[in-house]
């Protein structure tokens, strides 16, 4: 029979943790009260883990089920939506990843939502009695605390996430700024976006009579330029290092539409990423401004701009590919030179160009009206 005050202990300690590391040495604790010689549990996907299934077992082998590697493959809520299919398939799974073959297994399903449900398969020797009635009920029970645990674990990496952003954010000072999720849900917008966005919908005549949306009404145009960026998002490699922010070095879209009186509103799409342990989470960085005629003339010709900077022959092949989001490994084997020789190449172009950062440099280069800080233009 399980003590209650042990389990009550250490499901406190799952609920405290931080860190997805720290939340499945605390989970394994928690089981470790039941007895068990092994066990896994699937979180359902969510927003927060990159829309993917998390897997987290003890003692089982994983890595020689096929039929594991078909539902985070194909996608865990459509491999689950026929429930049929679904018992069978969990079935199957379970007798592969079994710690030794007869073991005595019960497969416990807590649904969280409609369709969305966790899976804990646990597990005992082969002759060991089988679980009885108040062992499933106390297993399912603790299945649905350890889920609310993970719910928070992720909704407290999402904040993590967000305060970098709108720190990173805050530093570019955008006129007009929007974040959207990957369901172009808007996560946060200002004022001065959804202006823009009412004036791309209305005109210009909408200023003078103003009634602004709650929230942004995205146009078909910027909408249809959010999907393509996140198709191109897909295809970007995301080093596996946790906690690391990736942003698309200068827009993945422009977009421009006449406002009045010879000026537009511009805009751009950018996609931004966090990553953590517990996956990857895409979103979208919007941007709008209105500009004079004058200052959407054309980019500054590329090569005058090199010239100026007094980039070297390889410094301006490295630039080029800078402007067209290459990232440094990729510019290394498209130049077939080493890493560290990018990063060098690349230090050296950003202090010609007095900036900081890539992004920054990406901006210099596509923005007419900027001239390289403290350096003569001709």
């Amino acid at each position: 029979m399980i003590d209650f005050l042990p389990l009550h202990e250490r499901l406190l300690e799952v609920a405290l943790q931080r860190s997805l590391g720290g939340f499945e040495q605390a989970m394994k604790r928690t089981l470790a009260l039941f007895q068990l010689n092994g066990w896994a549990c699937i979180f359902p996907p969510s927003i927060q883990s990159g829309g993917r299934a998390l897997f987290v077992g003890h003692a089982v082998k994983p890595a020689n089920s096929p039929r594991l590697a078909r539902i985070f493959q194909e996608g865990r809520e459509a491999v689950f939506l026929d429930p049929e299919a679904g018992t069978s398939l969990l079935s199957a799974v379970a007798r592969e990843i079994a710690p030794v073959d007869g073991s005595r297994c019960r497969i416990l399903r807590v649904t969280r939502a409609r369709e969305i449900e966790l899976v804990l398969i646990c597990y005992r020797p082969p002759g060991a009695p089988d679980f009885d009635p108040n062992e499933v009920n106390l297993l399912t029970q603790t299945g649905r605390l350890l889920d609310r645990c993970f719910q928070v674990l992720a909704q407290d990496q999402d904040q993590e996430f967000q305060a970098g952003l709108f720190r990173m954010v805050g530093n570019l000072h955008p006129e007009g700024l929007c974040i959207l999720d990957v369901r172009l849900r808007s996560l946060f917008e200002n004022r001065k976006f959804r202006e823009h966005m009412h004036c791309w919908n209305h005109g210009s005549a909408a200023l003078q009579n103003l009634s602004l949306p709650r929230s942004v009404e995205l146009p078909p145009a910027w909408r249809k330029a959010c999907e393509q960026s996140f198709q191109t998002f897909q295809k970007v490699q995301v080093p596996p290092t946790s906690g690391k922010m990736v942003v698309s070095q200068g827009p993945v879209m422009s977009l421009r539409q006449e406002f009045g009186s010879g000026d537009f509103i511009e805009g751009s799409v950018r996609y931004v990423a966090f990553q953590t342990a517990l996956g990857v989470r895409p979103y979208m960085m919007l941007t709008s401004v209105i500009s004079p005629r004058q200052t959407v003339s054309g980019p500054v010709p590329f090569a005058r701009l090199a010239k100026v900077l007094n980039l070297s022959r390889r410094e301006t092949e490295l630039a080029e590919l800078i402007l067209i989001g290459a990232a440094a490994r990729k510019i290394g084997q498209r130049l077939n030179i080493s890493l560290p020789t990018v990063k060098t190449h690349i230090r050296h172009i950003l202090r010609k160009a007095n900036v900081r950062t890539r992004l920054e440099f990406v901006g210099l280069c596509r923005d007419p009206l900027m001239k390289p800080a403290g350096r003569p233009t001709d």
